[in-house]
């Protein structure tokens, strides 16, 4: 993760690219879910990290948190950066326009690849939660990686994820690999 993208002349390692990636699509859910009478929770978010440790990613005031529900996310953002984005300016070109981005998960790129333990600990995390929670939405596992995974075969833990339920139906797993993105 911490190698830089192979697109273009983009210098950003893919651990910034995954980070900015994860925040933003939390920003979208807090923004999708944000009604008059405030933020609704539709959704529970659990974001697992892994490389030297293995374990929840959240940073700020949800790190060490395995679930945290829309309205916590969009209550408790690490930080909130001051971030450039280029925007039509109306005459066909670009300008840049300051906006603010907020920040929950921060970029990591630190030793091996134990994708069978952070699907050993995702299968935990869910177990849980479906028993808490029988009657959900059926939850939704990525899996973003740059490797393969250095602690053996994760077909067995990958199928173990995939077998949990809830009463609507099968939990979806999503294998991925972020050398494929392009931007």
């Amino acid at each position: 993760m911490g190698d830089a993208f192979s697109v273009g002349d983009s210098k950003r390692s893919k651990a910034e690219g995954l980070a900015d990636a994860v925040n933003r699509l939390l920003q979208n859910l807090v923004i999708k879910c944000a009604k008059e009478e405030g933020v609704r929770d539709p959704y529970n978010v659990g974001v697992i990290a892994y490389g030297a440790n293995v374990g929840p990613a959240f940073s700020g005031p949800l790190a060490g948190k395995e679930m945290a529900s829309i309205s916590e996310i969009a209550n408790l953002p690490a930080r909130v950066e001051e971030r450039l984005r280029k925007v039509e300016d109306g005459a066909g070109g670009l300008v840049d326009q300051k906006v603010r981005f907020p920040v929950w998960f921060d970029p990591v790129a630190n030793g091996a690849t134990p994708m069978c333990q952070a699907l050993k600990q995702a299968h935990s995390i869910l177990q849980l939660w479906l028993n808490q929670h029988p009657n959900c939405s059926p939850p939704i596992v990525i899996n973003v990686t740059d490797g393969e995974a250095t602690d053996g075969d994760p077909e067995d833990a990958a199928k173990s994820i995939k077998q949990l339920s809830s009463s609507d139906g099968k939990v979806l797993l999503i294998p991925h690999l972020i050398c494929c993105i392009t931007y």
